[in-house]
């Protein structure tokens, strides 16, 4: 009777180790399966339409980049302002590709080698944090990704530490009320996250008719913190 009793208790032990080691695998091909192939990716963010839209060139233009900036594309994907912004900072400044994909960071370094464009240096990042390698970031920037974070306050967090004082946080989205469906993040929650980490809309840009482009800063300096009359 003991003997059978040890018996049911390591199957069930055995039984529940199991669950957790599969449940784990389970997450982790589940979170593999949500990132689409590199090459898939690529082919649908390159798309000569998709990038006319993007108005890259205005992007930047309105962000006064200037020479010897350091910007961090976080999402940089294939690139598509990452080379543009490396440009418009000149070999001087730096641009950090981040990503969670090497594939996707090893397109973009090849592109940026073909373009002979080189002050591009790519970052693989973390689901939590980017990984740059240095704290004095001008600008970090990110197009249509933030709603891809699961921890946004936990990521914008750690964004944080890698800006210099007056350093600046680009949030490029869509207002959930403007979409089909609910994945895309509302303004205001984003206004939330940033003013936890004491950063404020600085400007606010009409470029985009489906789209906010809003450039959040700490109340530092010579800052334009909540200007009252936005561009």
């Amino acid at each position: 009777m003991r003997f059978e009793m040890n018996k049911q208790s390591k199957y069930r032990s055995l039984c529940i180790t199991l669950a957790v080691l599969l449940g784990l695998g389970c997450e982790s091909a589940f979170a593999q399966l949500g990132q689409r192939p590199a090459e898939e990716y690529i082919d649908r963010m390159d798309r000569p339409g998709r990038v006319a839209n993007l108005r890259v060139d205005t992007v930047i233009e309105k962000l006064q980049l200037k020479p010897g900036d350091i910007v961090a594309d976080i999402g940089s994907g294939s690139g598509a302002f990452s080379i543009p912004m490396a440009r418009a900072i000149g070999p001087n400044g730096t641009l950090y590709a981040v990503d969670i994909d090497q594939e996707m960071l090893d397109f973009v370094s090849e592109k940026a080698t073909k373009e002979r464009v080189g002050n591009v240096r790519t970052v693989l990042g973390e689901y939590n944090d980017p990984k740059l390698p240095v704290k004095d970031i001008d600008v970090a920037f990110f197009h249509r990704v933030l709603h891809m974070i699961e921890n946004r306050q936990v990521y914008i967090n750690s964004v944080a530490k890698y800006l210099k004082p007056d350093g600046r946080i680009v949030i490029i989205e869509k207002n959930r009320e403007d979409a089909d469906n609910w994945m895309w993040l509302n303004q205001s929650d984003v206004d939330t996250w940033m003013a936890a980490i004491s950063f404020y809309p600085a400007e606010k840009f009409g470029v985009y008719d489906d789209r906010y482009f809003v450039v959040y800063q700490r109340p530092y300096g010579k800052s334009v913190i909540l200007e009252d009359d936005w561009n």
